[in-house]
């Protein structure tokens, strides 16, 4: 037997007994692949394969706990406070309302206040969701194992993900701010749907942005 296949039988082993949802098969494979990278490395540098195997096998972590709490995700937050998970989701909570309002506000002050008071509405959820996403803590590893480089990637592809639903919010916001406020001063309703189109565009520009700076 190799040590790529005693690798294998050691983390099937780590598993065994635990429920075999596709979460867990994931993790599993993504340790295996990641404890055999970290393997070949190291003998590739020089270290022997004996000494490599126990190496890797050492730094692997409590796989147990990871495997019990990976199906609520509970493991990849548990060191970030829930006052600060609270304080992020007010933020949220308030620049989605400032963006609902935004468009009324136009229609609601009379006069030359009208556009300036939406516009200053998306200025300040816009600024709170910035400020909320360059404050959320980040995932903090307790100790140096593979466990924990998962859980710090799996918190950072999950705060990606976030990102990508708050930029996706803050473009149709302002699409719909902007397509009411066109009819509204200058009746365009013949025309104005195109905004849409030109928002679906946008979108797709911004997904290919992020999938080019994530490869």
């Amino acid at each position: 037997m190799n040590m790529n296949e005693r690798i294998r039988t050691h983390v099937e082993g780590l598993f065994e007994g635990a429920p075999m949802t596709r979460k867990i098969l994931d993790l599993k494979e993504e340790l295996l692949a990641n404890l055999n990278s970290k393997y070949d490395d190291l003998v590739a540098g020089g270290t022997s394969p004996d000494d490599a195997y126990r190496t890797v096998i050492a730094g692997i972590g409590d796989v147990s706990e990871l495997v019990r709490q990976i199906q609520n995700e509970s493991a990849f937050n548990k060191s970030i406070p829930s006052s600060a998970r609270k304080r992020s989701a007010i933020f949220v909570s308030v620049a989605v309302a400032l963006y609902i309002l935004a468009p009324f506000s136009a229609i609601l002050v009379t006069g030359n206040m009208g556009p300036f008071f939406m516009f200053l509405l998306i200025a300040v959820a816009t600024g709170l969701l910035i400020y909320n996403g360059m404050t959320s803590p980040k995932y903090i590893k307790e100790e140096d194992s593979i466990v924990e480089d998962f859980k710090e990637w799996k918190s950072g592809t999950n705060e990606k993900k976030t990102f990508r639903k708050t930029l996706s919010l803050i473009l149709w916001s302002l699409i719909v701010i902007v397509y009411f406020a066109i009819n509204f001063f200058f009746f365009a309703w013949a025309y104005s749907w195109l905004i849409f189109i030109i928002g679906v565009f946008c979108e797709g520009v911004i997904s290919l942005v992020l999938d080019m700076k994530k490869r």
